[in-house]
């Protein structure tokens, strides 16, 4: 009986498993939701969709990001629980690393000049996490046109 009772209690946990990763990307994206419906009430412009997806410990993700000089831009990043410890970045076309910041979650702005145009890309490794090696992320960019002088 012992071993009928493992390989259900196996099965219980194999099956269970998806609902799990579902959970921490909905609990990140629930998290992000309570800041852009508040920037979207104030009048702020999401450019396109909420990104969400899994940090592995160790490991850096890379998103693509088109900027351009005739906007400001604001990214907002959460992960689904408080104590994950996740490093944040953002690199511009030429190569440079104009911000940044730890926690687990972050707001990173950027007003590009023209030389700065082109596909930025936004970085975050997991340094910690809260519960186990992996974190769930979700993530927003705004987009403001840019008042030239």
């Amino acid at each position: 009986m012992g071993v009928v009772v493992s390989k259900s209690l196996f099965f219980v946990l194999l099956c269970a498993l998806p609902s799990f990763a579902s959970t921490g990307e909905e609990k990140a994206l629930e998290r992000l939701t309570m800041t852009t419906d508040m920037l979207i009430v104030i009048g702020e412009e999401m450019a396109g969709e909420a990104m969400s997806g899994m940090l592995v410990l160790g490991d850096t993700i890379s998103i693509d990001l088109s900027i351009d000089a005739a906007h400001s831009y604001q990214f907002v990043i959460w992960t689904e629980s408080a104590f994950n410890y996740v490093d944040f970045w953002l690199i511009n076309p030429l190569g440079e690393t104009p911000r940044g910041d730890l926690g687990d979650h972050t707001t990173l702005a950027v007003i590009p000049d023209s030389a700065e145009t082109g596909i930025w890309q936004l970085e975050m490794e997991l340094l910690e996490g809260a519960y186990s090696d992996t974190a769930y992320y979700a993530a927003a960019v705004f987009k403001r046109p840019r008042v030239l002088q």
